[in-house]
C-alpha cells in the first residue's frame, strides 16, 4: 500500500467515525423507524392478502403470515355516538362500518342502519410513487379515541398518514380529515351503496331514490329518478356535495372546496329483490391541499327534512323534495309552518291532518261562499241561455256572444265561481308532493292505517291490476266515493247543459281515474282528500240551505238589470272586453265564410277557366 492510499484510508475512517458519533440516529429514533417499517410491511401484506381473498373462491384457503393475522384479529372497533346517530369505525382501513339513526326504525320496527359494511363500500385510494394504494385496506393504530373523536395513524409509501373522525354533540354530520406527508395532489374515492329497504312502499321508494348533487355554480341536479335501468353520467362541473338520496333519508359527502372528475351511476334494478331499493355509485377525486397536506370533508347521515337539511350547506335542502319550483313557496310558507305548529299540540298525525283540512277550508270559506252564489246566479239565468241556443242553434260564436251580453246585463261573471278552485289547486298540488316526502308520518298509525307514509291496504290481491296495483286502499276508495258525491251535488247547483264535458264523465270518470293514480300513494294524502271532500260537501249543503235562495237571487238580478238600463251603465270592463273579443271573432269568422263562398261561386260560374288558361 503506497503513501497516498494509506492517507486516504485514514481520512475515510476518521470521517466515518465522526459521522457515527455526531449524526447517527438515537436509539429511540432507530426503534421508531423499525416500527414504521414493520407496520408498513405488515399492512402491505394485509392489503395483498385481503385483495387476494376477495378474488378467490370461498373453498380456497389463504395463508396469512402471523403479523397480518394479528393485525386483522386485533382490528379495533371504535364507536362515536351522539343523540341522533351512532357510528362504528374500524382500525382496519380507518373506515366506516355502519351508521345507525337512533331515533328512527324500519317499517318492521328494527333499528334503522343507514350504512353498513356489507352493503356500502367506501374505497379510498392514494396515488404514490410505487402505484395506487388502497387506504381502506391498510392497518391503523388508534390514537386519542373518545366518544366524539378518534384519530387513526398509519403509513403510506413510507410516510405517516392520519385519518380523524369527529362527531358533534348533536346533529347528523360526521367530520372527516386526512393528513399525510406523502407527495400526492388528490385522493380517489369510490362509494358504492346498495340502498336497503326501510319502508313498506318499495315502488314509491324506488321512484324517489337517486343521486343528488350540487355544483360549484350553485346548480342542483340529480341522476334520473324514475328509471330502473342502468345509468351512468360523467359530470362536466365540479361539485360541492353529493348524496345517496332515498325518499326519507340520505347519506351524503360534503366538502367546503370541491370534488373533481365526478361520475355517478346506478345499476339496473332487480325487481325480484325486495330487500334492495337501488344500487348507487359515485366516483370522484378529493383535492389535497399543497400547503397543509390535508383533505377535509364531512358526511351527512340523516333524514330528508327541510329545516334540518337547510342548515347543513348551500342547496342541501333540495334533498327534501317539495315539487315544482313554482309550488315550493306554498309548501315552505303555508303547509310546513302550519304542520309544524299543529305538531306541537297534536300527537296523533291522523287527527293533525283532519285539523289541517278544517283550518285551510276556514281560510278559504269566504271565497267558497262567493263561488256558490256565482253558481246560483248562473243557474238562475239558465232558461235565458237555453233560449239563446234555440235561437242560434248552428252558430256557436253567436251563442257565446249573446250569452256574454246576457251575463253583462244581469251583472253576472261566470268565471267568479271558478276562483276558489283556482286558488285551491296550487295547495292541492303542493300537498301531492308534501305528504309522500313527510318523514313525520313514517310508522304513524291512524284507524286501520298502520303507517300514514304508505298506502292503507285492507286487502292484498293475489294478482296485480294494471295501473292499480295488487292491493286495495280503503282511504282511496273513500276518497273516490266522496268525490263522486261532491261532484253530483255540485252539478245540481250549476246546470251542466252547456258544459263541453258530459256530466257523467265529471261524476265518475275523474274520481275513478284518481282512484287508480292514488291507490299506492301515502294514506296521509288520501286521508286529507277524503276529509277535504266531506268538508266541501257539508259546506255546499249548508250554504245552499241557509244562504242561497234562488228566488231572491233572481229578484236581485232583475233589479240590477233595471237599474243598469235606467242609468245607461255598461257591464264591467272585463265583460265588455270579452264581448268585444267575441264580436270581433264572430266578424272575422263571417268574413272568412263570405270569402270562401265567393271563391266557390266563381268556380261554379267558370268551370273551364283552368283549361282555357292552359
Amino acid at each position: 500500500m503506497d503513501k497516498n492510499q494509506t492517507i486516504g484510508l485514514v481520512l475515510m475512517s476518521a470521517l466515518l467515525i465522526a459521522y457515527m458519533f455526531f449524526f447517527s440516529p438515537s436509539k429511540e429514533e432507530q426503534q421508531a423507524k423499525q416500527r414504521t417499517e414493520q407496520l408498513q410491511d405488515s399492512t402491505q401484506k394485509a392489503q395483498e392478502a385481503i385483495a387476494a381473498a376477495e378474488n378467490t373462491q370461498p373453498k380456497q384457503a389463504i395463508e396469512l403470515d402471523s403479523a397480518t393475522k394479528a393485525m386483522i384479529a386485533n382490528a379495533k372497533e371504535i364507536v362515536l355516538e351522539n343523540e341522533n346517530i351512532k357510528v362504528a369505525l374500524s382500525s382496519l382501513g380507518a373506515e366506516i362500518l355502519n351508521v345507525e339513526l337512533k331515533n328512527y326504525k324500519t317499517f318492521e320496527e328494527k333499528p334503522l342502519v343507514l350504512v353498513d359494511e356489507k352493503n356500502s363500500q367506501i374505497e379510498l385510494s392514494m396515488p404514490t410513487s410505487s402505484g395506487s394504494v388502497r387506504i381502506d385496506k391498510l392497518g391503523f393504530s388508534v390514537q386519542n379515541a373518545t366518544k366524539d373523536k378518534v384519530t387513526f395513524a398509519g403509513v403510506v409509501d413510507g410516510k405517516p398518514l392520519e385519518i380523524t373522525y369527529t362527531l358533534p354533540k348533536d346533529g347528523f354530520e360526521l367530520f372527516y380529515a386526512i393528513k399525510t406527508d406523502a407527495a400526492t395532489q388528490s385522493l380517489q374515492l369510490s362509494w358504492t351503496d346498495d340502498i336497503k329497504r326501510t319502508d313498506q312502499n318499495i315502488e314509491l321508494d324506488r321512484r324517489e331514490t337517486t343521486i343528488n348533487y350540487y355544483t360549484l355554480e350553485d346548480d342542483f341536479d340529480y341522476l334520473s329518478k324514475g328509471s330502473t335501468d342502468a345509468q351512468n353520467e360523467v359530470l362536466e362541473n365540479s361539485v360541492s356535495w353529493f348524496s345517496m338520496k332515498q325518499r326519507f333519508f340520505n347519506a351524503a359527502f360534503i366538502t367546503d372546496k370541491q370534488f373533481d372528475k365526478v361520475t355517478i351511476s346506478s345499476a339496473a334494478v332487480n325487481e325480484q329483490d325486495s330487500s334492495t331499493i337501488k344500487t348507487l355509485k359515485v366516483e370522484t377525486s378529493i383535492p389535497v391541499s399543497s400547503l397543509t397536506n390535508d383533505a377535509k370533508a364531512r358526511f351527512y347521515f340523516g333524514p330528508n327534512k327541510h329545516d334540518i337539511n337547510k342548515a347543513v350547506t348551500d342547496g342541501f335542502q333540495e334533498n327534501t323534495y317539495l315539487g315544482w319550483a313554482i309550488l315550493q313557496p306554498i309548501s315552505l310558507y303555508i303547509i310546513i309552518p302550519l304542520f309544524n305548529v299543529l305538531e306541537k299540540f297534536i300527537d296523533n298525525y291522523g287527527i293533525l291532518i283532519i285539523v289541517m283540512v278544517f283550518l285551510i277550508k276556514m281560510v278559504l270559506a269566504p271565497l267558497t261562499y262567493k263561488s256558490y252564489v256565482a253558481q246560483a246566479r248562473t243557474k238562475v239565468l239558465q232558461p235565458e241561455i237555453n233560449k239563446i241556443k234555440e235561437k242560434y242553434p248552428d252558430d256557436q260564436a253567436k251563442q257565446s256572444q249573446e250569452t256574454m251580453k246576457l251575463n253583462s246585463e244581469f251583472g253576472v261573471n261566470p268565471l267568479s265561481g271558478c276562483l276558489p278552485m283556482v286558488l285551491q289547486m296550487p295547495i292541492i298540488f303542493a300537498l301531492f308532493t308534501f305528504f309522500p316526502s313527510a318523514i313525520q308520518l313514517r310508522n304513524e298509525a291512524f284507524l286501520w292505517a298502520n303507517d300514514l307514509s304508505t298506502y292503507d291496504s285492507i286487502l292484498n290481491l293475489p294478482f296485480a291490476i294494471p295501473f292499480y296495483g295488487s292491493h286495495i286502499s280503503l282511504f282511496t276508495l273513500m276518497m273516490t266515493a266522496s268525490q263522486i258525491l261532491v261532484t253530483s251535488v255540485s252539478t245540481q247547483q250549476t246546470s251542466m247543459a252547456n258544459s263541453p264535458i258530459n256530466p257523467k264523465v265529471m261524476m265518475y270518470g275523474m274520481p275513478i281515474m284518481f282512484m287508480f293514480v292514488l291507490n299506492s300513494f301515502p294514506a296521509g294524502l288520501t286521508l286529507y282528500y277524503v276529509t277535504s271532500n266531506l268538508v266541501t260537501l257539508f259546506q255546499t249543503l249548508f250554504i245552499r240551505k241557509f244562504f242561497v235562495n234562488e228566488e231572491k237571487i233572481r229578484a236581485k238580478l232583475e233589479t240590477r238589470r233595471e237599474e243598469k238600463k235606467k242609468s245607461g251603465k255598461k257591464g264591467s270592463s272585463f265583460m265588455q272586453r270579452m264581448q268585444d273579443a267575441m264580436a270581433q271573432a264572430q266578424e272575422q269568422q263571417a268574413q272568412q265564410a263570405k270569402a270562401k263562398q265567393e271563391d266557390k261561386d266563381k268556380k261554379n260560374t267558370n268551370p273551364n277557366k283552368k283549361d282555357k288558361l292552359k
